[in-house]
């Protein structure tokens, strides 16, 4: 948001903003004039501060938004962790399970009975 002097009226101001009244984010150029040019200075003052305080809180807003990704990404990253350790689970088993049918079968060939499970 900023904020000047009407170039034609020391007692009017312009200035840019967003505005939401048509259910639409756009932005939009504002106009005012006031009854003396005491009032419009005292208007644009307080204008600027509040535009820069504004400023600070989409800072903080931004930050915010950037310390969520981060967290999203290490959970993202535990996930996948997680992932790789339950595969190496799964194939681990399947493995103790392929050594314990073989050695089923060899039982089976040495004795020439079928082992009971």
């Amino acid at each position: 948001m900023t904020v000047q002097e009407h170039a034609g009226n020391d007692k009017s101001c312009l200035w840019h903003a967003s505005d939401f009244a048509d259910d639409e984010l756009k932005d939009e150029l504002f106009c005012i004039r006031f009854a003396s040019v005491e009032n419009c200075k005292s208007f644009m003052e307080t204008f600027r501060e509040v535009a820069e305080s504004q400023k600070s809180t989409e800072e903080n807003k931004e930050a915010s938004a950037a310390a969520g990704l981060l967290e999203k990404l290490s959970v993202e990253e535990k996930e996948a962790k997680d992932k790789v350790e339950e595969k190496d689970v799964k194939a681990k088993e399947e493995k103790e399970t392929k050594e314990d049918t073989k050695k089923v079968d060899d039982s089976e060939k040495k004795d020439g009975e079928p082992a009971s499970t």
